[in-house]
C-alpha cells in the first residue's frame, strides 16, 4: 500500500509538481488515466502542466481516480504571520 504524508499546497504550480507523481505512483499512463475519466491524453497533459486552469469538478474527479484525498483545513494564525484567520 502506498502511503504519503500530507502535502500542503498554496499555488497551482505546487499542485502541478505532484499530479504526475501521483499518477505514476499508481502505475498509470496519461492515456490510461484519461480513459478512466473519459477525456483524452492531451487533456491530462494540460491538467498536469497547469492545474490552475481545470475546473474544480474535473480536478476532484481526477484526484478520486488517483485515490488522493483533498483536505481543507484552516491555517493556524500563529504559524502564518500577516494572514487573517478564516471565520468558521
Amino acid at each position: 500500500m502506498l502511503t504519503m504524508k500530507p502535502i500542503p499546497l498554496q499555488t497551482p504550480a505546487q499542485l502541478a509538481d505532484h499530479l504526475c507523481s501521483f499518477r505514476k505512483a499508481r502505475g498509470l499512463t496519461q492515456a490510461q488515466l484519461g480513459r478512466m475519466l473519459g477525456i483524452d491524453q492531451s487533456r491530462i497533459t494540460r491538467i498536469e502542466r497547469n492545474p490552475g486552469r481545470v475546473s474544480v469538478q474535473t480536478l476532484l474527479r481526477l484526484l478520486t481516480k488517483l485515490r488522493v484525498r483533498l483536505l481543507l483545513e484552516p491555517l493556524d494564525p500563529s504559524k502564518a504571520p500577516g494572514e487573517r484567520p478564516v471565520d468558521w
